[in-house]
Protein backbone atom coordinates (compact mmCIF):
# COMPACT_ATOMS: atom_id res chain seq x y z
CA UNK A 1 0.00 0.00 0.00
CA UNK A 2 1.43 3.58 -1.74
CA UNK A 3 1.74 6.13 0.94
CA UNK A 4 -1.47 8.30 -1.02
CA UNK A 5 -3.35 5.21 -0.22
CA UNK A 6 -2.78 5.30 3.60
CA UNK A 7 -3.33 9.06 3.88
CA UNK A 8 -6.72 8.74 2.03
CA UNK A 9 -7.68 6.22 4.45
CA UNK A 10 -6.02 8.01 7.23
CA UNK A 11 -8.60 10.69 6.69
CA UNK A 12 -11.72 8.73 6.38
CA UNK A 13 -10.72 7.76 9.64
CA UNK A 14 -10.45 10.92 11.33
CA UNK A 15 -12.30 14.31 12.52
CA UNK A 16 -8.72 16.17 10.93
CA UNK A 17 -11.15 17.53 7.73
CA UNK A 18 -14.77 16.43 9.17
CA UNK A 19 -17.17 15.62 11.54
CA UNK A 20 -18.09 12.32 12.45
CA UNK A 21 -21.00 10.84 13.85
CA UNK A 22 -20.71 9.67 17.27
CA UNK A 23 -23.95 8.52 18.02
CA UNK A 24 -25.68 9.55 21.41
CA UNK A 25 -22.87 10.52 23.82
CA UNK A 26 -22.16 8.20 26.77
CA UNK A 27 -21.38 10.57 29.10
CA UNK A 28 -20.40 9.02 32.20
CA UNK A 29 -17.65 6.89 30.23
CA UNK A 30 -16.39 10.18 27.88
CA UNK A 31 -16.30 12.11 31.08
CA UNK A 32 -13.52 9.19 32.94
CA UNK A 33 -11.41 8.59 30.28
CA UNK A 34 -10.79 12.61 29.69
CA UNK A 35 -10.07 12.82 33.22
CA UNK A 36 -7.66 9.73 32.80
CA UNK A 37 -6.20 11.71 30.10
CA UNK A 38 -5.24 14.53 31.86
CA UNK A 39 -3.34 12.31 34.66
CA UNK A 40 0.07 12.92 33.92
CA UNK A 41 0.92 9.06 35.27
CA UNK A 42 -1.56 7.41 33.05
CA UNK A 43 -0.14 7.08 29.10
CA UNK A 44 -2.35 4.04 27.58
CA UNK A 45 -6.10 3.55 28.43
CA UNK A 46 -7.81 0.71 27.36
CA UNK A 47 -11.51 0.01 26.87
CA UNK A 48 -12.67 -3.44 27.88
CA UNK A 49 -16.03 -5.13 28.08
CA UNK A 50 -18.19 -7.61 25.93
CA UNK A 51 -18.14 -6.94 22.32
CA UNK A 52 -20.85 -4.23 20.57
CA UNK A 53 -20.99 -2.52 24.16
CA UNK A 54 -20.26 0.62 22.17
CA UNK A 55 -16.72 0.90 22.83
CA UNK A 56 -15.60 2.26 19.11
CA UNK A 57 -18.42 4.77 19.70
CA UNK A 58 -17.37 5.94 22.69
CA UNK A 59 -13.99 6.79 21.46
CA UNK A 60 -14.88 9.31 18.66
CA UNK A 61 -17.09 10.50 21.28
CA UNK A 62 -13.98 11.05 23.48
CA UNK A 63 -11.92 12.82 20.27
CA UNK A 64 -15.27 14.98 19.76
CA UNK A 65 -15.58 16.21 23.24
CA UNK A 66 -11.72 17.32 22.88
CA UNK A 67 -12.23 19.05 19.78
CA UNK A 68 -15.14 20.88 21.28
CA UNK A 69 -13.04 21.57 24.38
CA UNK A 70 -10.55 23.46 21.80
CA UNK A 71 -8.29 20.54 21.49
CA UNK A 72 -6.51 20.99 17.81
CA UNK A 73 -8.41 18.03 15.53
CA UNK A 74 -5.08 17.48 13.73
CA UNK A 75 -3.71 16.32 17.58
CA UNK A 76 -5.75 13.22 17.45
CA UNK A 77 -5.22 9.65 15.34
CA UNK A 78 -7.75 7.02 15.19
CA UNK A 79 -6.50 3.92 13.62
CA UNK A 80 -9.70 1.84 12.78
CA UNK A 81 -7.77 -2.11 12.30
CA UNK A 82 -10.96 -3.45 11.70
CA UNK A 83 -11.34 -1.48 8.38
CA UNK A 84 -11.45 -4.22 4.86
CA UNK A 85 -9.11 -1.89 3.57
CA UNK A 86 -6.16 -2.81 5.62
CA UNK A 87 -7.46 -6.58 5.49
CA UNK A 88 -3.74 -8.56 5.95
CA UNK A 89 -1.90 -5.39 7.04
CA UNK A 90 1.08 -6.42 9.18
CA UNK A 91 2.59 -4.69 11.82
CA UNK A 92 4.70 -1.95 9.25
CA UNK A 93 0.91 -0.70 8.58
CA UNK A 94 1.07 0.92 11.82
CA UNK A 95 4.80 2.31 11.29
CA UNK A 96 4.01 3.78 7.68
CA UNK A 97 0.48 5.46 9.18
CA UNK A 98 2.09 7.10 12.26
CA UNK A 99 5.38 8.05 9.83
CA UNK A 100 2.64 9.82 7.24
CA UNK A 101 0.58 11.01 10.63
CA UNK A 102 3.70 12.78 11.79
CA UNK A 103 4.64 14.05 8.20
CA UNK A 104 1.34 15.06 6.82
CA UNK A 105 -0.65 16.25 9.89
CA UNK A 106 1.56 17.00 12.73
CA UNK A 107 4.97 17.13 13.00
CA UNK A 108 5.22 18.59 16.67
CA UNK A 109 2.43 18.16 19.05
CA UNK A 110 1.85 15.32 21.30
CA UNK A 111 -0.85 13.28 19.68
CA UNK A 112 -3.91 11.46 21.15
CA UNK A 113 -4.38 7.75 19.38
CA UNK A 114 -6.87 6.00 19.26
CA UNK A 115 -5.99 2.34 18.16
CA UNK A 116 -9.81 0.39 17.23
CA UNK A 117 -9.98 -2.85 17.53
CA UNK A 118 -6.21 -3.21 18.32
CA UNK A 119 -6.19 -7.25 18.32
CA UNK A 120 -6.40 -7.03 14.37
CA UNK A 121 -3.03 -6.36 14.01
CA UNK A 122 -0.02 -8.55 16.12
CA UNK A 123 1.90 -6.70 17.55
CA UNK A 124 -0.36 -3.28 18.11
CA UNK A 125 1.08 -3.64 22.24
CA UNK A 126 4.68 -2.72 21.17
CA UNK A 127 3.77 0.43 18.95
CA UNK A 128 1.53 2.27 22.13
CA UNK A 129 4.37 0.77 24.66
CA UNK A 130 7.23 2.53 22.56
CA UNK A 131 5.42 6.36 21.49
CA UNK A 132 3.67 6.36 24.95
CA UNK A 133 7.24 5.53 26.39
CA UNK A 134 8.73 8.36 24.66
CA UNK A 135 5.81 10.93 25.52
CA UNK A 136 5.10 11.36 22.12
CA UNK A 137 1.56 10.13 22.38
CA UNK A 138 -1.18 8.83 25.00
CA UNK A 139 -3.13 6.12 23.78
CA UNK A 140 -7.01 4.91 23.48
CA UNK A 141 -7.42 1.36 22.95
CA UNK A 142 -10.39 -0.68 21.68
CA UNK A 143 -10.21 -4.38 21.05
CA UNK A 144 -13.26 -6.92 21.17
CA UNK A 145 -11.09 -10.13 21.73
CA UNK A 146 -10.82 -12.02 24.71
CA UNK A 147 -7.00 -11.42 24.53
CA UNK A 148 -7.76 -7.86 25.24
CA UNK A 149 -9.45 -8.64 28.58
CA UNK A 150 -7.37 -12.05 29.71
CA UNK A 151 -4.95 -11.65 32.56
CA UNK A 152 -2.42 -11.74 29.24
CA UNK A 153 -3.28 -7.92 29.00
CA UNK A 154 -1.06 -6.52 31.88
CA UNK A 155 2.11 -8.20 30.50
CA UNK A 156 1.52 -6.88 26.66
CA UNK A 157 1.01 -3.65 28.16
CA UNK A 158 3.71 -3.08 30.95
CA UNK A 159 3.75 0.10 32.35
CA UNK A 160 1.25 2.93 33.26
CA UNK A 161 -2.04 1.71 31.79
CA UNK A 162 -5.22 1.85 33.12
CA UNK A 163 -8.57 -0.54 31.70
CA UNK A 164 -12.18 1.28 31.91
CA UNK A 165 -14.78 -1.29 31.43
CA UNK A 166 -17.34 -0.64 29.27
CA UNK A 167 -20.94 -2.29 29.52
CA UNK A 168 -24.11 -2.36 27.42
CA UNK A 169 -26.55 0.10 28.21
CA UNK A 170 -27.92 0.75 31.64
CA UNK A 171 -31.53 1.72 32.55
CA UNK A 172 -30.74 5.62 32.64
CA UNK A 173 -28.56 5.19 29.38
CA UNK A 174 -31.16 3.61 27.64
CA UNK A 175 -33.59 6.17 28.30
CA UNK A 176 -31.91 8.68 26.38
CA UNK A 177 -31.47 6.29 23.24
CA UNK A 178 -35.03 5.46 23.73
CA UNK A 179 -38.15 6.20 25.17
CA UNK A 180 -39.47 2.71 25.81
CA UNK A 181 -40.66 1.14 29.27
CA UNK A 182 -38.74 -0.78 32.46
CA UNK A 183 -40.38 -3.92 30.82
CA UNK A 184 -38.75 -3.43 27.56
CA UNK A 185 -35.36 -2.91 28.93
CA UNK A 186 -35.69 -6.03 31.17
CA UNK A 187 -36.60 -8.40 28.39
CA UNK A 188 -34.60 -6.98 25.74
CA UNK A 189 -31.58 -5.52 27.24
CA UNK A 190 -29.13 -2.38 26.84
CA UNK A 191 -26.73 -3.59 23.68
CA UNK A 192 -27.01 0.05 21.69
CA UNK A 193 -27.70 -1.32 18.40
CA UNK A 194 -30.17 -3.77 19.88
CA UNK A 195 -32.16 -0.73 21.85
CA UNK A 196 -32.44 1.10 18.28
CA UNK A 197 -33.07 -1.67 15.74
CA UNK A 198 -36.05 -3.82 14.67
CA UNK A 199 -34.53 -6.86 14.52
CA UNK A 200 -34.08 -7.43 18.43
CA UNK A 201 -33.30 -11.43 18.21
CA UNK A 202 -31.58 -11.49 15.12
CA UNK A 203 -28.42 -9.09 16.56
CA UNK A 204 -28.78 -10.82 19.72
CA UNK A 205 -28.08 -14.48 18.37
CA UNK A 206 -25.20 -12.53 16.43
CA UNK A 207 -23.53 -11.38 19.02
CA UNK A 208 -24.04 -14.67 21.03
CA UNK A 209 -22.51 -16.43 18.08
CA UNK A 210 -19.70 -14.35 17.74
CA UNK A 211 -18.47 -14.73 21.36
CA UNK A 212 -18.57 -17.89 21.38
CA UNK A 213 -16.77 -18.54 17.86
CA UNK A 214 -14.72 -16.00 17.76
CA UNK A 215 -13.78 -14.63 21.31
CA UNK A 216 -13.62 -17.72 22.92
CA UNK A 217 -13.35 -20.85 20.54
CA UNK A 218 -11.11 -18.97 18.06
CA UNK A 219 -8.74 -17.33 21.23
CA UNK A 220 -8.57 -21.05 22.91
CA UNK A 221 -8.19 -23.09 19.81
CA UNK A 222 -11.18 -25.40 21.10
CA UNK A 223 -11.63 -28.14 18.41
CA UNK A 224 -15.32 -28.55 19.24
CA UNK A 225 -17.91 -26.02 20.30
CA UNK A 226 -20.81 -28.17 21.59
CA UNK A 227 -20.29 -28.41 25.11
CA UNK A 228 -19.45 -25.00 25.02
CA UNK A 229 -22.34 -23.69 23.82
CA UNK A 230 -23.97 -26.07 25.94
CA UNK A 231 -23.09 -24.59 29.18
CA UNK A 232 -23.32 -21.14 28.05
CA UNK A 233 -26.87 -21.92 27.54
CA UNK A 234 -26.92 -23.72 30.95
CA UNK A 235 -25.65 -20.22 32.68
CA UNK A 236 -27.90 -17.85 30.79
CA UNK A 237 -31.23 -19.94 31.90
CA UNK A 238 -29.98 -20.29 35.21
CA UNK A 239 -29.40 -16.63 36.03
CA UNK A 240 -29.66 -15.69 39.74
CA UNK A 241 -29.44 -19.87 40.23
CA UNK A 242 -25.95 -21.01 43.08
CA UNK A 243 -23.71 -23.61 41.29
CA UNK A 244 -20.73 -25.42 41.53
CA UNK A 245 -18.79 -26.67 38.74
CA UNK A 246 -18.35 -30.29 40.58
CA UNK A 247 -22.59 -29.80 39.94
CA UNK A 248 -22.73 -28.86 36.49
CA UNK A 249 -20.29 -31.33 35.57
CA UNK A 250 -22.11 -34.40 37.25
CA UNK A 251 -25.07 -32.84 35.32
CA UNK A 252 -23.78 -32.06 31.76
CA UNK A 253 -21.74 -34.98 31.79
CA UNK A 254 -18.52 -32.87 31.38
CA UNK A 255 -14.99 -33.47 32.65
CA UNK A 256 -14.93 -31.02 35.74
CA UNK A 257 -12.07 -29.47 34.14
CA UNK A 258 -13.83 -28.46 31.06
CA UNK A 259 -16.03 -27.03 33.31
CA UNK A 260 -13.92 -24.56 34.67
CA UNK A 261 -11.82 -23.91 31.83
CA UNK A 262 -14.95 -23.52 30.00
CA UNK A 263 -16.38 -21.12 32.55
CA UNK A 264 -13.44 -19.00 32.94
CA UNK A 265 -13.77 -18.20 29.03
CA UNK A 266 -17.33 -17.54 29.27
CA UNK A 267 -16.35 -15.25 32.07
CA UNK A 268 -13.63 -13.64 30.63
CA UNK A 269 -15.70 -12.74 27.20
CA UNK A 270 -17.70 -10.87 29.63
CA UNK A 271 -21.17 -12.81 29.18
CA UNK A 272 -21.36 -14.48 32.42
CA UNK A 273 -19.97 -13.43 35.88
CA UNK A 274 -20.61 -14.87 39.11
CA UNK A 275 -20.94 -13.83 42.65
CA UNK A 276 -19.66 -15.31 45.88
CA UNK A 277 -21.26 -16.60 48.99
CA UNK A 278 -20.60 -13.50 51.77
CA UNK A 279 -18.49 -14.61 54.64
CA UNK A 280 -16.38 -13.18 56.81
CA UNK A 281 -13.12 -15.70 55.86
CA UNK A 282 -12.08 -15.47 52.68
CA UNK A 283 -11.47 -19.46 52.10
CA UNK A 284 -15.26 -19.84 52.60
CA UNK A 285 -16.48 -17.05 50.12
CA UNK A 286 -14.04 -18.82 47.53
CA UNK A 287 -14.85 -22.56 48.52
CA UNK A 288 -18.86 -22.07 48.87
CA UNK A 289 -21.20 -22.34 45.48
CA UNK A 290 -21.45 -19.10 43.26
CA UNK A 291 -24.31 -17.56 41.83
CA UNK A 292 -24.37 -17.28 37.78
CA UNK A 293 -26.03 -13.83 36.09
CA UNK A 294 -25.68 -12.42 32.34
CA UNK A 295 -23.89 -8.70 31.49
CA UNK A 296 -26.98 -8.18 29.83
CA UNK A 297 -30.28 -9.51 29.90
CA UNK A 298 -30.60 -9.81 25.76
CA UNK A 299 -28.90 -13.17 25.72
CA UNK A 300 -31.44 -14.88 28.81
CA UNK A 301 -34.07 -13.91 26.83
CA UNK A 302 -32.99 -15.47 23.45
CA UNK A 303 -32.93 -18.68 24.93
CA UNK A 304 -36.86 -19.60 24.97
CA UNK A 305 -37.40 -19.33 28.00
CA UNK A 306 -41.21 -18.22 29.14
CA UNK A 307 -41.19 -14.37 30.02
CA UNK A 308 -44.03 -14.10 32.20
CA UNK A 309 -42.16 -16.91 34.31
CA UNK A 310 -38.85 -15.11 34.72
CA UNK A 311 -39.98 -11.45 35.30
CA UNK A 312 -38.52 -11.88 38.56
CA UNK A 313 -35.18 -13.35 36.97
CA UNK A 314 -34.49 -10.53 34.57
CA UNK A 315 -35.37 -7.83 37.43
CA UNK A 316 -32.57 -9.76 39.69
CA UNK A 317 -29.93 -10.37 36.71
CA UNK A 318 -30.61 -6.46 35.82
CA UNK A 319 -29.72 -5.27 39.94
CA UNK A 320 -26.80 -7.49 39.77
CA UNK A 321 -25.75 -6.35 36.30
CA UNK A 322 -25.50 -3.21 37.84
CA UNK A 323 -23.54 -4.29 40.96
CA UNK A 324 -21.09 -5.64 38.71
CA UNK A 325 -20.50 -1.87 37.31
CA UNK A 326 -20.17 -0.42 40.22
CA UNK A 327 -17.66 -3.23 41.10
CA UNK A 328 -15.68 -3.06 38.47
CA UNK A 329 -15.53 1.15 38.97
CA UNK A 330 -15.13 1.68 42.30
CA UNK A 331 -12.14 -0.25 43.96
CA UNK A 332 -13.56 -0.39 47.81
CA UNK A 333 -17.10 -1.43 46.22
CA UNK A 334 -17.72 -5.38 46.44
CA UNK A 335 -21.11 -7.50 46.50
CA UNK A 336 -22.22 -10.80 47.35
CA UNK A 337 -25.23 -13.17 48.02
CA UNK A 338 -25.56 -14.56 51.74
CA UNK A 339 -27.03 -17.39 53.10
CA UNK A 340 -27.45 -19.00 56.56
CA UNK A 341 -29.73 -21.56 57.69
CA UNK A 342 -31.15 -22.06 53.77
CA UNK A 343 -32.55 -18.14 54.36
CA UNK A 344 -31.14 -16.36 51.31
CA UNK A 345 -30.75 -12.39 50.75
CA UNK A 346 -29.92 -11.61 46.70
CA UNK A 347 -27.53 -9.19 47.17
CA UNK A 348 -25.23 -7.90 50.18
CA UNK A 349 -23.32 -4.81 49.12
CA UNK A 350 -19.27 -3.96 50.94
CA UNK A 351 -18.52 -0.45 50.61
CA UNK A 352 -15.12 0.59 52.47
CA UNK A 353 -17.28 -0.79 56.01
CA UNK A 354 -20.82 -0.36 54.85
CA UNK A 355 -23.17 -3.01 54.80
CA UNK A 356 -26.65 -3.03 52.06
CA UNK A 357 -28.88 -5.56 52.35
CA UNK A 358 -30.87 -5.78 48.57
CA UNK A 359 -33.42 -8.09 47.99
CA UNK A 360 -34.89 -8.23 44.79
CA UNK A 361 -38.81 -8.88 44.17
CA UNK A 362 -40.58 -8.09 40.73
CA UNK A 363 -44.08 -7.46 42.59
CA UNK A 364 -44.91 -7.32 46.25
CA UNK A 365 -47.79 -9.40 47.36
CA UNK A 366 -48.50 -11.11 50.78
CA UNK A 367 -45.84 -13.87 50.36
CA UNK A 368 -43.41 -12.33 48.25
CA UNK A 369 -43.22 -9.86 50.79
CA UNK A 370 -43.46 -12.17 54.36
CA UNK A 371 -40.33 -14.10 52.91
CA UNK A 372 -38.53 -10.86 51.54
CA UNK A 373 -39.05 -9.52 54.82
CA UNK A 374 -37.68 -12.26 56.30
CA UNK A 375 -34.40 -12.59 54.96
CA UNK A 376 -33.73 -9.37 55.52
CA UNK A 377 -34.06 -9.16 59.46
CA UNK A 378 -32.39 -12.59 59.62
CA UNK A 379 -29.17 -10.78 57.20
CA UNK A 380 -29.53 -7.68 59.30
CA UNK A 381 -28.68 -9.37 62.74
CA UNK A 382 -26.13 -11.22 61.30
CA UNK A 383 -24.20 -8.29 59.77
CA UNK A 384 -25.76 -5.66 62.99
CA UNK A 385 -27.17 -3.15 60.49
CA UNK A 386 -30.85 -1.36 60.32
CA UNK A 387 -31.84 -1.02 57.13
CA UNK A 388 -32.71 -3.20 54.12
CA UNK A 389 -33.45 -2.84 50.38
CA UNK A 390 -36.43 -4.28 48.52
CA UNK A 391 -35.92 -3.53 44.86
CA UNK A 392 -39.05 -3.86 43.39
CA UNK A 393 -40.77 -3.37 39.46
CA UNK A 394 -42.60 -0.23 40.13
CA UNK A 395 -43.64 0.21 44.15
CA UNK A 396 -42.11 2.54 46.53
CA UNK A 397 -42.97 2.28 50.51
CA UNK A 398 -41.17 2.08 53.77
CA UNK A 399 -42.13 0.04 56.96
CA UNK A 400 -39.83 -1.09 60.10
CA UNK A 401 -40.36 -4.47 61.46
CA UNK A 402 -38.61 -5.95 64.65
CA UNK A 403 -36.56 -2.21 64.62
CA UNK A 404 -34.99 -2.77 60.89
CA UNK A 405 -36.50 0.16 58.09
CA UNK A 406 -37.44 -2.49 55.45
CA UNK A 407 -37.04 0.54 52.40
CA UNK A 408 -39.42 -1.19 48.96
CA UNK A 409 -37.93 0.94 46.15
CA UNK A 410 -38.93 1.02 42.52
CA UNK A 411 -36.16 -0.05 39.96
CA UNK A 412 -36.22 3.32 38.19
CA UNK A 413 -35.61 5.01 41.74
CA UNK A 414 -33.28 2.36 42.66
CA UNK A 415 -30.74 2.59 39.93
CA UNK A 416 -30.90 6.94 40.30
CA UNK A 417 -29.95 6.23 43.93
CA UNK A 418 -27.52 4.46 43.56
CA UNK A 419 -25.71 6.25 40.95
CA UNK A 420 -26.11 9.45 42.33
CA UNK A 421 -24.36 8.24 45.33
CA UNK A 422 -21.73 7.54 43.79
CA UNK A 423 -21.60 11.22 41.62
CA UNK A 424 -22.03 8.89 37.97
CA UNK A 425 -23.45 10.99 35.23
CA UNK A 426 -25.31 9.25 32.54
Amino acid sequence: MDNKQIIEILDSWNFWNKDIDTGICRNYYVDKIIEYLNDPEISIIVETGIRRSGKSYISKQVTKRLIKNNFSRKDTLILNLDDERIFNEDYSFLLNAYKIYREKINSDNKAIIIIDEAQEIDGWEKFARGLSERKEAKFIITGSSSKLLSSEFSTLLSGRHIAIYINPLNYIEYLKFKNGSIEDFLENGGFPAVVLSNLKGELIYSYFNTVILKDISQRFNLKNNRDLISLAKFYLTSVGSRITFNSISRFMKMPVKTVYNFSTYLEESNLIFFVNKFSFSVKSRENSPKKVYSIDNSFVNIMGMNLNKINGRLLENTVAATLFFLSRNNANFNFYYWLENNIEVDFVVKFRNIYKIINVSYIINESSREREIKSIIECSNYLNTDTGYIVTLDYDNEEIINNVNIKYISFNNWIKAIFNEFNMNF
